[in-house]
């Protein structure tokens, strides 16, 4: 296959990164760069590395709309899919707005998410 989607996870539980990580590792064609705790280190580190996308959870300490808002100043915009448990209408308008590509909640399934980043990385929402 040619170039990996590079893929960054931002989501304030370990365990899930870790699981998360080892799932996308998983599929051909996906490399996981880096990985954010918190809504503060998601500009930072999506800036350094330089991900297509961004996996971020909205429900983190220093919530992930606020890194949103920070990543859509950024020169680098990245692709971002919002990977939440829960979420509201009101903030899947929101987050669209401010320059989410998607949204995928974490009870769904694995091939979902899979085609959601491949969605995305194609230019679609």
């Amino acid at each position: 296959m040619a170039n990996k989607i590079r893929i960054m996870i931002a989501d304030d539980h370990p365990l899930f990164r870790d699981g998360l990580r080892k799932l996308l590792e998983s599929e051909a064609g996906f490399e996981v760069v880096g990985e954010a705790a918190d809504g503060g280190e998601v500009a930072r580190l999506a800036d350094e590395l330089k991900p297509d996308i961004l996996l971020l959870d909205i429900a983190m300490p220093v919530s992930g709309m606020e890194a949103l808002r920070a990543l859509a100043k950024a020169s680098a915009p990245v692709r971002t899919i919002l990977l939440t448990a829960a979420i509201e209408k009101r903030q899947i308008v929101e987050a669209l707005q401010i320059g989410a590509r998607g949204v995928v909640l974490k009870e769904a399934a694995t091939q979902l998410l899979f085609k959601s980043i491949r969605s995305v990385m194609a230019g679609q929402y």
